[in-house]
């Protein structure tokens, strides 16, 4: 992902795409307007989801991966203002103010009025706590022998994988490949796969795509789908989406 000279740029993403980002001096909120998406920060992955962004700070290296379309807004902030900023990647369940100011149609309003747009960003990230709207999963290093393998699974975590064939595709025995989950994310293959799957269930219906069509593409009934989901987040689906104070966008018949 490149970032322009002006202060905000637009970026749309296709399902299943993903950016890659270079390491900038300056620091970054990703605000996403439609859907949901991945943001790989280190050695974790953020799901973030509609009206909700991610403070990145200077000199970290990220990548953006839609399992849907998403439209997001990136505000580049420059490194005198980001002073006072949370030193760590934060993810920030947006106010009323910031998800009007970040609508596509404020962006000369944050170009005119800058300084105090960020200043409110960084006002909110002060105010709430670290774990606030915070789902993500634990990521292995880049130079690991599973990174491809769970880099796969974070964009396609519908296909249940049996564990010989996660160890092909890794090029690692069965045996190793439990070993080196346990050791580098803390979890087996299986139950990784179904903390991705929570973050892929959210940007399903974000996207506007029913209860039970996520559950079945997912695998799950809609029942054990609406347990599943609530024991990771706390909410049943549909509770959780009406907490998101978003409208799901419109779908057609063949969406």
């Amino acid at each position: 992902m490149m970032y322009s000279t002006g202060v905000v740029t637009d970026m749309r993403l296709g399902a299943g795409e993903q950016r890659h980002a270079q390491t900038a001096a300056v620091g970054c909120f990703l605000y996403v307007r439609q859907g949901g998406v991945w943001i790989t920060v280190g050695r974790r992955a953020y799901c973030v989801t509609q009206g909700n962004g991610i403070w990145l700070p200077p000199a970290v290296t990220h990548s953006v991966s839609a399992v849907y379309e998403a439209d997001i807004c990136a505000l580049r902030i420059d490194t005198g203002l980001s002073a006072d900023f949370v030193p760590a990647a934060r993810v920030l369940h947006c106010s009323d103010v910031l998800i009007a100011i970040f609508s596509a149609s404020q962006r000369s309003t944050i170009e005119r009025s800058y300084a105090a747009v960020v200043a409110l960003v960084a006002d909110e990230l002060r105010a709430i706590p670290e774990i606030a709207g915070n789902f993500a999963v634990r990521m292995p290093s880049s130079g690991s022998r599973v990174a491809a393998l769970c880099e796969a699974l974070l964009m396609h975590p519908t296909k249940d994988m049996a564990i010989e064939d996660a160890a092909s595709r890794a090029g690692v025995s069965c045996r190793t490949l439990s070993r080196i989950f346990t050791k580098e994310l803390g979890a087996s293959v299986g139950r990784w796969r179904r903390e991705v799957q929570v973050g892929a269930a959210m940007c399903a219906l974000v996207h506007g795509i029913s209860v039970a069509e996520t559950a079945r593409v997912l695998g799950f009934t809609s029942s054990a789908f609406s347990t599943f989901f609530k024991s990771r987040i706390g909410n049943a689906p549909r509770e959780w989406l009406a907490r998101q104070r978003i409208r799901r966008p419109e779908r057609s018949a063949s969406g």
